[in-house]
């Protein structure tokens, strides 16, 4: 009996044993992660920051630009124009300097007027070389009375002297009238083409192309004019017939060149400066034919003065240079003391001048309107740059006058003593830059009832980095166009036209140098620039120079 019951409980016992040793199933825990060190996944890149800017610069130091809105529209269709090819030969080109001399003047004892005259008229006699010039006249130091104008009205003839100051070179206007002393000019120019209506509903503010009814006729490398048409519609809306204005009178003209042709548009050298819309009267092309238009003629390194009774005296030396119908020619180291009017007038058939270094001094007539003038860009004067010049006691020291079409250019100029203010005098010049311009007074504004009935100055006016040292800068804008003051500083500012970082200059420093090299590389820039300009010390030498002696 022991025996047994010891056998059955060693079996039970083993069975507990193997009941034990079974495991039961679970679920798979997944492995622990490793413990090594790994970096967080980078953030996204924020968003890509757009510009408001109307113009600024981007990364690769290039020019960008926003489309705006004019005055009282919503349909940003505009950009603030290229105004790169003001200056000679279309901007970028170095004023020829190795020029040879045909002719070479001493002074006279009285009236030298016969001598010069002659000289210029042997030279213009003279065939041109490949560049187009005749030659230069030399005229040695020391003072030449001169008893009337002197005219080049023949392409290639340069008038050089030794010197800008007192002790150089100096041309004494003696005549007891109103009078220019040094007058560069041609003859008119004729439409040779039919005029094709432009199709395009808007063409905007720095626009290049438009459609048009019809191409025939028109070709690549043509000239052309752009005319705006407006119609009473556009002048209702400035509010600007209780001052006179009419449809007919206020027709402007654009001189261009095509670019390209395609079936039905054309695109051209120079941007659009003012609006063209259909519900404004629309506008027209045309070609033409310059064929009295006189080019490559040249003034340097001279100092112009007249003589006079007193200061309010209205009987003497005017202007001292005119340039009229003339393309392609330039003003340089020139200073003019004493003249009533101006030292350098642009008029119609100006274009694609330049005049640099150049100074007026000490205006001598009534100080009142349509005198002292120093800087003057008239007419249908366009595609013009004025730039390292300087001006004491005028009144409007850069302006233009009425219905002036641009591009035109004022750079890196200083005004001291002035009565009046800088920008557009009167009657809707358009498409204007003041780049770097120093002095009191400087605005663009509707005039109203001042002088004739001025009215509305300007539109498609741009000061841009501009001083004003005493007074406040004035910025409006009419319907349908915009105004711009952008980098300014001064004593105040009012207008509601444009305006951007008022107190505080933008980069880059000059927008004319900034576009030109855009648009011709960094060679184009040295070509016409200075080092001082480029660094930004151009104003503090020009007003430590001003205008006496020569500039360099």
């Amino acid at each position: 009996m022991i025996k047994l019951a010891y056998f059955y409980l060693t079996i039970i016992a083993m069975a507990l044993m193997v009941s034990c040793n079974k495991q039961t199933p679970s679920k798979k825990v997944p492995a622990p992660p490793p413990t090594e060190d790994k970096e967080d996944p980078p953030p996204p890149p924020p968003p890509p920051v757009v510009p408001t800017s109307l113009i600024y610069q981007k990364t690769d130091g290039s020019l960008g630009y926003n489309y705006y809105a004019n005055q009282g529209e919503t349909n940003k269709v505009n950009l603030i124009p290229d105004f790169s090819m003001a200056g000679y030969k279309g901007g970028g080109v170095a004023i020829p300097h190795s020029v040879a001399i045909k002719k070479t003047l001493s002074p006279l004892s009285g009236d030298n007027r016969s001598q010069i005259q002659q000289a210029i008229d042997e030279v213009s006699a003279l065939t041109p070389d490949a560049n187009g010039i005749r030659g230069v006249i030399a005229l040695l130091g020391g003072v030449y009375e001169v008893s009337d104008r002197l005219n080049i009205n023949h392409s290639g003839v340069i008038l050089r002297g030794i010197g800008q100051g007192a002790d150089g070179t100096v041309l004494k206007a003696t005549k007891k009238e109103q009078h220019t002393l040094i007058n560069i000019a041609g003859t008119a120019t004729s439409q040779s083409g039919s005029t094709i209506n432009i199709t395009t509903p808007y063409v905007g503010t720095g626009s290049k192309g438009f459609r048009v009814a019809n191409v025939s006729g028109i070709a690549q490398g043509d000239r052309i004019v752009v005319e705006r048409t407006p119609n009473q519609a556009w002048i209702d809306d400035l509010d600007m017939a209780q001052y006179g204005w009419t449809t007919d009178y206020y027709v402007v003209q654009y001189e261009r060149k095509v670019v390209a042709v395609t079936e039905d548009s054309i695109t051209l050298d120079a941007p659009v400066v003012d609006p063209i819309q259909v519900k404004y009267g629309g506008g027209k092309v045309y070609t033409f034919n310059p064929t009295g238009r006189i080019t490559n003629c040249g003034i340097e390194n001279l100092r112009l003065t007249s003589v006079y009774d007193n200061d309010d005296d209205e009987n003497h030396g005017w202007i001292g240079i005119e340039l009229r119908e003339a393309e392609n020619c330039w003003v340089r180291g020139v200073t003019c003391q004493y003249f009533g009017y101006s030292a350098v007038t642009l008029n119609t058939g100006a274009k694609n001048n330049t005049v640099e270094e150049c100074a007026m001094l000490d205006p001598k007539s009534v100080t009142t309107g349509a005198r002292k003038y120093s800087f003057n860009i008239n007419g249908t004067a366009c595609l013009n740059l004025i730039q390292r010049c300087f001006t004491r006691g005028g009144r409007h020291d850069y302006v233009t006058g009425a219905k002036v079409p641009g591009p035109n250019v004022f750079l890196d100029c200083v005004a001291t003593k002035t009565y009046n203010d800088i920008g557009p005098h009167h009657r809707w010049a358009t498409g204007l830059l003041f780049d770097n311009i120093v002095g009191d007074e400087i605005r663009v504004r509707n005039r109203g009832a001042s002088g004739t009935g001025h009215g509305w100055a300007g539109a498609q006016t741009l000061f841009y980095n501009c001083t004003s040292l005493s007074k406040t800068i004035v910025v409006e804008s009419p319907k349908g166009a915009l105004n711009w003051g952008i980098g300014c500083k001064g004593l105040g500012r009012s207008g509601a036209g444009f305006w951007e970082s008022w107190n505080v200059p933008v980069q880059p420093r000059s927008l004319y140098l900034a576009q030109l090299k855009d648009r011709l590389g960094s060679q184009a820039v040295s070509n016409i620039a200075t080092q001082a300009q480029l660094s930004g010390a151009i104003s503090g030498m020009l007003t430590a120079w001003a205008g006496e002696g020569s500039f360099n």
